[in-house]
């Protein structure tokens, strides 16, 4: 009789871990399917009734697992637009791309600069003496273009009206148009 409980301990013992082993393996395979995307949600509102960062876990709070939605915000992005970084899992995801207020929903993706004319830019001979481990990891510079209005990516020639579902501003000065 002693036996037969030991027995049925060993198989309940055995169910248990089952059970919390598959458990176990279905979080971090939802875990592992998670990536960073981009909610872009427009213009920043004129007045906020609450924090936008409080209003974009609000929004991850009803789309994302709970076992997840406290680590899936990466960032909110209050000062240039409306929009935050979140680890979404492709149904989250279009979960929230449903949501009135997101108006679109792009992977995060990094991207390095590639260029082949380093040395001539910077007007070195190609035999300059190099120190290797003072190269690594060095930014020279950051170049940034501007903008050029008369630049023919500016002209809207040929474009309807924006789409209903934008959220944008456009705030253009003297002699400039948004497109």
């Amino acid at each position: 009789m002693a036996n037969f409980f030991l027995h049925r301990l060993s198989n309940l013992a055995l169910l248990v871990f089952v059970l919390i082993s598959s458990c176990s393996l279905q979080v971090l395979a939802a875990d592992e399917d998670r990536k960073v995307y981009i909610v872009y949600m427009g213009h920043l509102p004129a007045e906020a009734t609450q924090s936008l960062p409080s209003y974009h876990f609000n929004m991850l709070n009803d789309v994302v697992d709970s076992r997840f939605v406290t680590k899936s915000l990466v960032r909110s992005y209050t000062r240039s637009f409306n929009g935050f970084a979140a680890y979404l899992t492709p149904q989250e995801k279009e979960k929230l791309a449903g949501h009135e207020q997101v108006v679109s929903i792009f992977p995060s993706t990094t991207f390095h600069t590639q260029t082949t004319r380093s040395w001539d830019y910077m007007g070195l001979a190609p035999n300059a003496k190099r120190n290797p481990t003072m190269e690594s990891d060095t930014i020279i510079g950051v170049i940034d273009t501007g903008i050029w209005p008369e630049s023919e990516s500016f002209n809207d020639k040929g474009f309807g009206p924006p789409p209903k579902k934008w959220k944008g501003a456009c705030k253009g000065g003297y002699n400039f148009t948004c497109n």
